[in-house]
């Protein structure tokens, strides 16, 4: 049988990855910014996608010099050793406890409407049934459905945001006065926009060569960029007087061109947006999980290579904060900034690892630009979360059992 037919090639890797990078952020983040710190918000933009390119070219790069369900930890394991790489994996993995959850949650305000009297917890489950029959389907199927979907919602707000650009008659800006605060908070807020990168390595094993993953991280981080940039643009530059009545909203940009149908449009987009988001990261850490044999159960496979005894760890683990949410006891809120601290802290070792492995040049300075810069943000987030992650390294680093590794 010819297995080279069920990899993913350029386009399906860029489809998996396009969509689910722009994910909940693309909905949330633009209008949220803009009614946080209106027009500045675009030099916060160009300042996080800059981050955000460079940050996709260094962990692509990362992920095809050691090709393995393990991604960028690999390097990090050759590099660095055996215990830096369960340190970034179990950072990983804890981010991914609780990130996925959000975007569930995310996805079900965009479905509550429909069911009034359902609570957002449960229908968050409901979409979380779907992610897993999708997840539990060949990759290379994923790749094509995902393609379709990131297809359809790239040209939907490429479209849009080019209508409003284009029917602004006078460009004017106001520069408003910040805080280093605000712009600190703002930049801790839209991190989220470039998380991602870090499990596009995970998937290497499922791609038909260095070449087709190289190529499609750097089509697809080019395709982010224009898109957040168009979007986040149109909504600083145009103009809404004739319908913005409170705090600016996402329809808002459809409504041009889309009518009475902008509603529905946006949230059937947010919602398949964010099924990408989960697949994308539920599926590359089981993957990782996977990977390090922590567990027999864990390792398990099926005859289609799909990670089933991870998958399904990390399912129970969401039920469990499905539960904790249900009953008042986290919230979306809470789910970020957990998500945020573990990714943060993922990114950061894994810069590390690149500045080992790239002796000169831009990539080196890149990743020491970055290290300072996300350092700076990881000590922005609270006491309880840096305590995390601390705990976390001395339990690694210093009690996990030598024999074991």
């Amino acid at each position: 049988m010819n297995t080279s037919n069920k990899k993913l090639n350029t386009f399906t890797l860029s489809g998996l990855i396009i969509g689910p990078i722009l994910g909940s952020g693309i909905i949330l983040l633009p209008p949220l910014l803009f009614n946080n710190i209106a027009q500045s918000s675009i030099f916060i933009w160009l300042g996080i996608l800059i981050l955000g390119f460079v940050f996709a070219l260094i962990f692509g790069k990362l992920a095809v010099l050691y090709k393995g369900e393990g991604g960028v930890s690999l390097s990090t394991k050759e590099i660095l050793g055996k215990k830096w790489q369960l340190l970034t994996s179990f950072y990983l993995i804890f981010a991914v406890f609780f990130g996925p959850v959000a975007v569930l949650l995310i996805a079900a305000q965009f479905l509550q409407v429909y069911f009034s009297t359902t609570n957002i917890a449960v229908i968050g489950f409901g979409i979380y049934i779907v992610t897993y029959l999708l997840l539990i389907r060949q990759i290379n199927f994923i790749g094509k459905i995902m393609l379709f979907v990131t297809s359809i919602t790239s040209v939907i707000f490429i479209v849009a945001s080019m209508n409003i650009l284009i029917n602004v008659t006078t460009f004017e800006f106001i520069f408003p006065d910040l805080s280093y605060s605000k712009v600190g908070y703002s930049f801790l807020l839209v991190f989220w926009a470039i998380v991602g990168w870090e499990v596009i390595g995970n998937y290497s094993n499922d791609v038909k060569d260095k070449k087709t993953l190289s190529n499609s991280v750097i089509f697809s981080a080019i395709m982010v960029s224009i898109i957040y940039l168009l979007v986040a643009s149109a909504i600083v530059f145009g103009d809404f007087t004739s319908i913005q009545k409170e705090d600016f909203k996402l329809v808002y940009l459809l409504e041009p061109i889309f009518k009475n149908y902008s509603n529905i449009i946006l949230n059937t987009t947010a919602v398949v947006l964010c099924i990408g988001t989960l697949i994308l990261f539920v599926g590359g850490v089981a993957r990782l999980i996977s990977s390090l044999n922590l567990t027999k159960y864990s390792s398990n496979k099926t005859i289609s290579n799909i990670p089933i005894g991870a998958l399904n760890i990390l399912s129970f683990i969401y039920i469990i904060v499905l539960i904790l949410v249900y009953n008042k006891i986290l919230n979306i809120s809470d789910l970020v900034t957990f998500a945020d601290g573990f990714f943060i802290a993922n990114a950061i070792i894994g810069l590390i690892t690149a500045i080992k492995i790239f002796k000169n040049g831009f990539m080196r300075y890149s990743a020491i630009f970055l290290v300072i810069v996300f350092f700076a943000i990881l000590l922005s987030t609270n006491i309880f979360i840096l305590s995390s992650i601390v705990i976390l390294f001395l339990f690694t680093y210093f009690g996990y059992n030598k024999n074991k590794i």
